[in-house]
């Protein structure tokens, strides 16, 4: 248990005082503080935008045709003031007024006098005028489109009989509502949170769990090993390692997502007015303590799973350009892993066979987080799936100690697949 310890406080330590560990986890950190502060970045371009001035919003042009100008209808609701209430992304100039054509919008375009502009004349369509090398100006399409369409059924009511325009208007604003009621599940609930949490996941076996393979290669293939051997037994080598990179893995990410929470807590309120629509998703996945208990457990426990896997497969390689061939295997079963919970999570795979697959430790990670965020397992088994995957930690620990025991007294030649078997039967 001491050199366990030992080994693991070495690895530890050895890792998150190295230099790449800093630089890594300083890009990560400033990179999502950076992004944590998109609102009050995104409200300095917009000060400074095209066609604004300091505090002011971006400014378009609203221009009618001759057939648009010469109705009071059209014009009523096409005037700035209209637009101005009901479009919030941009302040309106009536080209109109300015005696504008066309071309003069063109120009106001080019010269970044103003940031979009739009003709309309008559019927459903108009012309929506933007810089051609400013892709965000076009994110005002959607809205002015739906502007245009409730002032198009607004003019349409108009000239119709005063008798009939009360009922015409209300089967316009008729809208379908519908009411989602989930059987045996609710793949509403929690879905983007298992989806994200899942990739996360991924990202966390691909990244460290492939370290702790390329470390064990590299003390394999020089003369450390010699010394290591004798100070410490194999069973203690290999856990130590990969219990100490799990560690520092956790650290780092521990790292990361506190810089994440401290950007968004201090930059709540204008997250809130930039995308408000997050929030909604996030107060309707119903985020508990439960819910936090279960995924920590699933990635803690699939993380090790893992990085036994190919901690024991890279004992058995001599060279250093050999580990991807060893490590080949984990990673597509880790991928095929991600692939059966994205297609639970989506409903695709039966609900029998995501129970079945959430009980095969290599799957249960994945399979496991898919069917409790899609409220999809009982708490019996939940519980259940969770102790096969620590389980299934138990045994694959015990396997890797046996392989990793074989392949690191052969250091400078090959395991061999003969001798990897010998020692898991011996």
């Amino acid at each position: 248990m001491k050199q366990l310890s030992t080994v693991i406080g070495f690895e530890y330590k050895g890792y998150i005082h190295s230099k790449a560990f800093r630089v890594i986890t300083a890009i990560f950190v400033g990179a999502l503080l950076i992004l944590a502060f998109i609102p009050q970045i995104s409200g300095v371009s917009k000060e400074h935008g095209i066609g604004v001035g300091k505090g002011e919003k971006q400014q378009a042009i609203i221009l009618l045709g001759d057939k648009a100008s010469s109705s009071p209808t059209v014009k009523q609701a096409f005037s700035t003031e209209s637009l101005n209430e009901y479009l919030s992304s941009a302040e309106w100039i009536d080209g109109n007024a300015k005696g504008y054509d066309e071309r003069d919008m063109e120009k106001q375009i080019k010269d970044e006098d103003v940031a979009y502009a739009v003709y309309y004349d008559e019927g459903v369509s108009y012309k929506f005028y933007a810089p051609g090398n400013k892709l965000n100006t076009l994110m005002a399409v959607p809205e002015v489109d739906a502007y245009v369409t409730g002032a198009v059924k607004y003019i349409a009511i108009d000239s119709l009989p005063k008798d009939e325009q009360g009922k015409v208007q209300e089967i316009a604003n008729l809208t379908a509502v519908a009411e989602v009621v989930g059987v045996g599940g609710n793949a509403e609930n929690n879905f983007w949170l298992g989806y994200v949490l899942m990739l996360f996941l991924l990202y966390m076996i691909i990244a460290y769990a492939n370290f702790v393979s390329a470390a064990v290669v590299t003390e394999k293939t020089s003369k450390a090993m010699e010394l290591l051997i004798t100070a410490a037994k194999p069973v203690s080598l290999m856990a130590g390692k990969v219990i100490g990179v799990g560690l520092a893995a956790l650290t780092q990410m521990a790292v990361i997502i506190a810089a994440v929470v401290v950007g968004l807590m201090v930059n709540l309120d204008k997250w809130k007015e930039f995308q408000p629509g997050v929030f909604d998703v996030l107060n309707e996945a119903h985020i508990t303590y439960e819910i936090v208990i279960v995924l920590v457990l699933n990635f803690i426990l699939g993380f090790f799973l893992y990085s036994f896997i190919l901690a024991a497969l890279a004992s058995t390689v001599s060279r250093p350009e050999e580990a991807s061939t060893v490590t080949l295997i984990p990673t597509l079963l880790v991928v095929a892993a991600l692939a059966l919970g994205f297609l639970s999570l989506s409903g695709v795979i039966g609900k029998s066979t995501a129970a079945v697959l959430s009980y095969i430790p290599p799957f249960t990670p994945f399979v496991l987080t898919s069917r409790y965020c899609t409220n999809d397992v009982s708490s019996f088994g939940l519980v259940m799936g969770i102790l096969a995957l620590a389980a299934g930690v138990v045994i694959v620990a015990w396997l890797a100690a046996k392989i990793y025991r074989v392949g690191v007294m052969m250091y400078g030649s090959k395991g061999g697949l003969k001798k990897v078997v010998q020692a898991i039967k011996g």
